[in-house]
């Protein structure tokens, strides 16, 4: 059995560390991660059966699945009194999804590469 899910940098999920047991419910507000949560679960599931890149590929690709808020949020944003919001991302962006049970696990990072100064850009 799964016992626990992790999901890092997709969509709204900026960093997300579910224990699991038999039974699970899902429930919150309109607008808190419940699709995404499900969304990253069928892409984990994809991707432990082959099929990673039509995924995304569904998905609008890898780009359209990163985390799009601030890289860090600070104290003002936790409190509400400014709006958790993004700007330029100054590190790479990695997607991360994994699983681990009791005798297994699973993980998977994916990413764009590092821009090269190469001439064979």
């Amino acid at each position: 059995m799964i016992k626990t899910l992790s999901i890092s940098n997709y969509r709204s999920l900026l960093n997300l560390v579910i224990p699991l047991s038999n039974l699970n419910v899902v429930a919150g507000a309109n607008a808190s991660g419940k699709s995404n949560l499900y969304k990253a679960l069928r892409l984990l599931a994809e991707t432990a059966q082959g099929g990673v890149v039509s995924a995304l590929a569904q998905e609008g690709g890898l780009g359209s699945t990163f985390w799009a808020g601030p890289e860090n949020i600070n104290k003002r944003m936790k409190s509400g009194e400014v709006p958790v919001q993004g700007g330029p991302m100054k590190n790479r962006a990695r997607l991360r999804l994994g699983f681990s049970g009791d005798d297994f696990g699973y993980s998977i990072s994916l990413g764009l590469p590092t821009p090269s100064l190469s001439a064979f850009r």
